[in-house]
């Protein structure tokens, strides 16, 4: 009887020990307020047609203003020698209406697992963001929340914070303000076989490589990321004739490479803060997959279609001006924010960009868009803040005039106040 008491506290002792170990933690953050937002797209007199305009508003409830609804579970265990296991799985969601987000995915914003230590930083692999999201969103005074106002949905597009699917990341730890981080993904896929005679074959070796360096250190922020996109995609193989009968052979090829980078940087003078960033795009944004997005500007580029012919038995199609290797941006942002109290902080931000195509397809067609934006955030308790925000953006295609399509306009408006809660 003794033993057996000895060993249930043994036991006892070891699993108090392990649960010290390790944790794992539920996590989220709500956010939803009432708002006003509107859209409106004018196409001027061209040769054919008069002014045509569409617009498109919406008043009432939106769904996570400041920041997007999520929830997730985190957890580490001590390994020992200053290192961890650890894992994150983040799903987001919509409030208005209880859908997941990020195409219906149940860890749509992130899905990780790794190993982490003090001395020689973060490794991780799944479904997670680019090291652009370490090093430069963080700098805007509206992150990358705050639809319009934000760099994402704003002048630069989806490069400043992305996620990379079936990923490989690696952060340093801090050297005195100073970190580092590179992250690759690639799908490196091939099949083929031979019947009759017959080859046929399908390969993908598609990839993306993020980097990044950063600094934080007192009143200085500064960050620089590229991120490099490289689309080859290859299909070979034979198509049944429905009027002959017989198979046709056919052999595609898909090749391009986006490049986008971003530097940003920010100096707090204690009384207001300085934001500024500049970042390009270089390449079709059809190359980069899940980071296709450049912004407001998406609403003019629909505008900007033209019929491009396949070759090598590739079919013809229509393809927007960001959707071709030509395609060209450049964004910018200048912004403030300042603390009006130990709680409350003014924001507002500038940004613009200019983009074309230097496709011949796409000769004469150039795109400006401008944002204004300003917000307030008040802190109600560590985890609870009400916040209001406006925006306004304008932006316009300018076409040559042998394309007889005439100057398309954009004017989009943002009004919102709402409440966040974080648990």
């Amino acid at each position: 009887m003794k033993k057996a008491l000895q060993s249930i506290v043994l036991l006892g002792a070891a699993t108090g020990v392990a649960q010290a170990a390790t944790s794992v933690t539920l996590y989220g953050l709500v956010d939803g307020g009432i708002g006003y937002t509107k859209t409106k797209i004018t196409q001027d007199a061209t040769k054919f047609k008069g002014e045509s305009w569409k617009e498109k508003r919406t008043v009432g409830m939106i769904n996570g203003i400041l920041n997007g609804n999520r929830w997730g579970l985190k957890g580490t265990e001590d390994l020992g020698n200053g290192t961890s296991a650890i894992f994150q799985l983040e799903s987001g969601f919509d409030l208005g209406t209880g859908e997941s987000k990020q195409s219906k995915r149940l860890f749509g914003r992130k899905a990780i697992i790794g190993l982490t230590g003090d001395s020689w930083g973060t490794l991780t692999l799944g479904r997670q963001y680019n090291v652009a999201d370490d090093v430069v969103s963080g700098i805007d005074p509206f992150g990358t929340g705050v639809l319009q106002a934000g760099v994402v949905n704003g002048a630069f597009g989806d490069s400043p914070s992305a996620r990379m699917d079936n990923s490989f990341k690696y952060m340093s730890p801090d050297f005195g303000g100073f970190k580092f981080g590179i992250a690759y993904s690639g799908s490196h896929e091939k099949s083929s076989s031979e019947i009759d005679e017959k080859e046929t074959e399908k390969r993908d070796t598609s990839n993306w490589l993020s980097m990044g360096l950063g600094f934080d250190n007192g009143p200085v922020s500064v960050g620089l990321a590229y991120d490099r996109f490289r689309t080859d995609v290859r299909n070979r193989g034979y198509n049944l004739d429905k009027k002959t009968g017989e198979e046709v052979p056919f052999d595609t090829t898909t090749k391009g490479t986006t490049h986008m980078w971003n530097l940003f940087g920010a100096y707090d003078f204690d009384v207001v803060k300085l934001h500024l960033g500049y970042g390009q795009i270089r390449g079709a944004v059809t190359n980069a997959k899940d980071v296709s997005g450049v912004g407001l500007n998406g609403n003019l580029a629909d505008y900007t279609s033209v019929y491009i012919p396949g070759d090598a038995g590739k079919p013809g199609a229509n393809w927007d001006y960001t959707q071709t290797n030509g395609f060209r941006q450049q964004s910018w942002m200048v912004g403030l924010s300042a603390p009006v109290s130990d709680t409350g902080t003014v924001l507002f931000s500038y940004q613009g960009n200019t983009s074309k195509n230097k496709a011949d397809a796409f000769d004469g067609m150039k795109g400006k868009l401008n944002i204004f934006s300003v917000g307030y955030v008040q802190g109600l308790s560590k985890r609870t803040r009400v916040y209001a925000a406006a925006s306004y953006g304008v932006g316009k295609m300018k076409f040559d005039e042998s394309l007889h399509r005439g100057n398309v306009k954009l004017k989009s408006t943002l009004i919102g106040v709402g409440l966040q809660h974080r648990f």
